[in-house]
């Protein structure tokens, strides 16, 4: 009976998580990734692919965050505040901007795509890099 409670409780307690916006936890792994990088050589951008990783990211549907952890270029983690600029027709596809780094996200299938804009409008030294990707749900 006790575990008959118990069962009761934990699945009353993800449901009612569920409802109240609970945040959403997700293993992102970048597809490709291409753009202009910054040689310091010729102080000119030239077209180049870039390395791809992986990080998780976890988003409060509530608050309509994104939060970034552990991708390997350190500026990009952190937390993205969202839009749902088609909220009438398709409120799954976020717009989330950080700084000059934008991540778009579609909450129903976890495509992305990431992108670092900061590069030729921020002064010589970065680059421009456009990646995309897909999100697992934990």
């Amino acid at each position: 009976m006790t575990k008959a409670y118990l069962a009761l409780a934990l699945l009353i307690t993800v449901l009612a998580g569920n409802a109240y916006g609970e945040d959403e936890v997700y293993y992102c792994a970048e597809t490709d990734g291409n753009g202009f990088w910054f040689d310091e050589t010729s102080k000119k951008l030239t077209r180049r692919g870039f390395v791809t990783d992986k990080f998780k990211i976890k988003f409060d549907s509530t608050a309509k965050t994104l939060e970034i952890k552990g991708h390997p270029d350190g500026p990009s983690n952190g937390t993205y505040p969202c839009t749902a600029p088609y909220a009438n027709v398709k409120p799954e596809l976020l717009s989330c901007t950080k700084t000059l780094n934008h991540f778009s996200f579609n909450s129903n299938n976890g495509r992305f795509v990431f992108a670092k804009l900061f590069g030729y409008v921020g002064g010589d030294g970065d680059s421009i890099i456009v990646k995309y990707g897909k999100c697992d749900k934990f």
